[in-house]
C-alpha cells in the first residue's frame, strides 16, 4: 500500500467511527427526551426510595396466632 491508500483507508475508518458516534448520540438524545416526559413519581424525603407495591389487601388476623 503506497501513502495516499493508507490515509484514504485510514479516513475511511475515521468516517465510519463518526458516523457510529453520531447514531449513538441520537440514540442518547431521544431517551433523554423521553425520560424528560416521562412522569415521575415524587417521595415524601426527597432522597427516600419509593416502592411500588400492587395486590390484594392482607387478610385481617381472627387473633388465633399466639407468640
Amino acid at each position: 500500500m503506497n501513502d495516499e491508500e493508507a490515509e484514504a483507508s485510514v479516513i475511511a475508518e475515521y468516517e465510519a467511527r463518526i458516523a457510529a458516534l453520531e447514531r449513538k448520540v441520537g440514540q442518547l438524545t431521544m431517551e433523554l427526551d423521553l425520560a424528560k416526559k416521562t412522569p415521575r413519581m415524587s417521595t415524601a424525603g426527597g432522597s427516600e426510595r419509593s416502592f411500588v407495591i400492587s395486590g390484594p389487601l392482607a387478610a385481617p388476623s381472627d387473633g388465633g396466632a399466639k407468640p
